[in-house]
């Protein structure tokens, strides 16, 4: 399961999920509705049975605009190339990881080949992680606060110059 707002680039409320078939028992739908149903439409019928497929999780009417966005960023995605977008990612947090450094911040996240990822968690020692990230906000640079770190999530789209306010924002944060 995914969704379609962060790392895809889509529109809120839009999403993805893979089930292979003989899983499919395995889960209980927690939210039903008429499209979940094998009679869907058909408001004559009152006994529930689940459709035979995935579609058994599809519990209302469909966001059909989120549907049409997330399609549009997919099909964006896939023109660059997955691989091409994950080495860009690698640069750029590869990037965003030694100018933190030199800023003195301690890289918690992996950065092994082949478990590095898009998302950058660091601590900076000897400041409150929660005022660090007001005062960036403050300054429109936006990270998060996770588990007592600080964390970036950028994309491929990301460049220096995003990573330079970045560090401009983290050194003259109280």
């Amino acid at each position: 399961a995914a969704d379609g707002h962060k790392w895809l680039l889509g529109p809120e409320g839009a999403g993805l999920l893979y089930l292979r078939r003989a899983n499919l028992e395995r889960l209980r739908p927690l939210g039903v509705g008429w499209h979940s149903s094998l009679h869907a439409g058909d408001y004559s019928r009152r006994e529930f049975a689940l459709k035979p497929s995935a579609e058994r999780y599809e519990g209302g009417s469909a966001n059909l605009l989120g549907i049409a966005g997330l399609a549009a960023s997919l099909e964006l995605l896939s023109h660059l190339g997955p691989e091409r977008l994950g080495e860009r990612l690698l640069e750029v947090t590869d990037e965003a990881c030694w100018r933190l450094t030199a800023l003195g911040a301690a890289i918690v996240s992996s950065r092994e080949p082949g478990r590095a990822s898009g998302i950058v968690a660091f601590e900076l020692p000897e400041r409150d992680p929660l005022a660090v990230r007001k005062y960036c906000l403050e300054q429109r640079v936006v990270l998060s606060c996770r588990d007592g770190r600080l964390r970036i999530s950028p994309h491929a789209y990301t460049n220096s110059d995003d990573l330079e306010r970045l560090c401009d924002a983290l050194e003259t944060a109280p």
